[in-house]
């Protein structure tokens, strides 16, 4: 076989390993690259990512909190006059999270560990001074008030005489009484010696006491590593040392979705879970479109209907048959969580987690919640993009690349007919503060990221060009081929420069001019070439 015939049959070859090892790359990469993505992303005492998460100053925190100065407290009980607010700040403060105490499990492919948050107040972001004061509902005597709502006239009588003291439901303090120094209360003082009320365990009250470099008010917390499987990694199993919570009735008790840090990759669902130990509950956030952070795009989930919403329903499989419903497994959550009395739409009732404070969550000034909310009270300008609580995942690697976490804390203010100190208030939901914490991957984070994802895609890329260049070689190779079967049907080269066309009948002749004249001659002759003879054709044509 001469090599002009060989070339096709190698090209072939040569093409079709191509093809077979672009599929294979196709094929095999996602596995690889995940295998490389968990050894980067999966949690151990030796893991890349350890040491971000233990320490977060590579990522800086920032938590903005807005306070709603009450400006007509006097007015509270006059017809037509609604309670108005003016927001303040905001008063910003620079947050380092750690975490201590850190325990890994090996034979479950768990991590425990305990939060600790420190908070630097920022001078140059904030608008104003920690010394400003605020005008807000007394929550230490609402929460009282609220506590014993459902005992006996006897004992309400005896409430009284210490509301005596107080003489008015509103306050005036600072921003940093109310927030992390704390104020002394006349009701917190006289409850440590009457005990008719069982109020929180401090001797002074703001909303961060005794939070600052604390690890005792975020719980414990126990969180897949992904060792096992990457698609664990950032799940919550246990907080403090339970799987359920005592704060509502099965099955939205169940301690489920991220702990906040970490999530899976290459997540293409419709909506994500995290759990939040501020309000000891789960959080649903749904899907709401692609957006792009310092260069890298992302999906958002942000709060809605499935979290906000008094009539969202979910299926519990693992749950037993005890459902009015039809089916067993459909629970409504927004009724779930109501802990007996449910509230308009847009607002979390946090009042078991909270000390039994009427203490109720939601998007800042009521943003998707029930006009009827704002409607109450004069202040409240909702506005999405400032409002809104969105967290923002890279796709494929997972990692949380931006986040904004605002919520509202609101106190319910109740009338009582034997409480003189609440007679005559109307039933209003009193906006407090709300918070903005806001983090998001930095501009030196954002190459290392970039390159990863692009790693992510250099095998899909690479496989497509081994494909195209493995199909084009084996094309040529077939072309080839085909070309030289045709020089070999159509071209038959002849003697003398004669050709035969294709299909024409030929028989075998001596031809020759010559005329013999001895028999040398007619020896010649015997050696000469047969050349064809054209079949009906006339030998003068030649």
């Amino acid at each position: 076989m001469t090599p002009s015939r060989n070339r096709p049959l190698t090209l072939a070859i040569f093409g079709t390993l191509l093809l077979s090892l672009g599929a294979l790359i196709c094929f095999f990469w996602p596995v690889v690259f995940l295998r490389l993505l968990s050894k980067e992303l999966s949690l151990s005492p030796t893991s890349t990512s350890f040491d971000v998460w233990t320490n977060s100053t590579t990522i800086p925190l920032h938590l903005e909190i807005y306070f709603f100065n009450w400006t007509n407290p006097e007015e509270i009980r006059t017809p037509g006059k609604k309670p108005s607010f003016v927001q303040l700040g905001p008063y910003t403060f620079l947050e380092r999270r750690e975490k201590v105490n850190v325990v890994f499990h090996p034979e479950n492919d768990t991590v425990s560990f305990d939060l600790k948050r420190t908070w630097y107040f920022d001078v140059e972001r904030s608008n104003g001074t920690l010394k400003d004061n605020v005008t807000q509902l007394n929550v230490v005597a609402l929460s009282a008030v609220h506590r014993i709502r459902n005992w006996a006239f006897y004992w309400h009588t005896m409430f009284e005489l210490m509301l005596i003291k107080i003489g008015h439901i509103h306050l005036t303090k600072t921003v940093d009484e109310l927030l992390f120094t704390g104020y002394e209360d006349t009701l917190i003082n006289m409850g440590k010696i009457s005990k008719i009320v069982d109020l929180p365990p401090f001797d002074k009250f703001g909303w961060f006491y005794m939070r600052n470099e604390s690890t005792m008010f975020d719980g414990h917390f126990n969180m897949a590593t992904g060792q096992d499987s990457i698609m664990n990694i950032g799940i919550l199993r246990n907080w403090n040392y339970r799987n359920t919570t005592s704060f509502y009735d099965a099955p939205c008790n169940a301690v489920e979705g991220s702990a906040g840090e970490f999530w899976p990759p290459d997540r293409n669902f419709d909506e994500i879970t995290l759990f939040s130990a501020d309000i000891c509950r789960p959080l649903t956030y749904e899907y709401n479109g692609m957006m792009t952070y310092n260069g890298i795009e992302g999906k958002q989930y942000v709060i809605g209907d499935k979290t906000l919403s008094n009539s969202t329903k979910r299926r519990y499989t693992k749950r037993q048959a005890n459902s009015q419903s039809q089916d067993p497994d459909v629970v409504n959550v927004g009724q779930c969580f109501c802990n007996g009395e449910c509230t308009p739409s847009g607002l979390i009732n946090v009042t078991a987690c909270r000390y039994g404070a009427p203490a109720f969550v939601s998007l800042p000034h009521f943003h998707k919640a029930d006009p009827i909310l704002r409607e109450q009270i004069a202040g409240m300008n909702p506005d999405d993009e400032k409002h809104g609580f969105h967290i923002t995942l890279e796709p494929t690697t997972g990692i949380l690349i931006d986040v904004a976490a605002r919520l509202q804390v609101n106190i319910l203010l109740q009338p009582s007919d034997s409480l003189s100190l609440f007679s005559g208030v109307p039933r209003t939901y009193f906006p407090m503060f709300w918070f903005n914490e806001h983090a998001g991957i930095t501009e030196e984070l954002a190459p290392p990221l970039r390159l990863l994802i692009q790693l992510s895609k250099f095998g899909h890329y690479t496989s497509i060009a081994i494909l195209v260049l493995g199909s084009l070689i084996v094309l040529a190779a077939g072309v080839l081929h085909c070309l030289h079967k045709r020089g070999r049907v159509d071209v038959k080269p002849m003697s003398a420069g004669f050709t035969v066309p294709t299909g024409q009948k030929t028989e075998l002749i001596y031809l020759d001019t010559t005329v013999a004249t001895d028999d040398r001659d007619a020896q010649t002759r015997l050696n000469r070439q047969l050349y064809p003879k054209l079949v009906g054709d006339n030998l003068q044509d030649l």
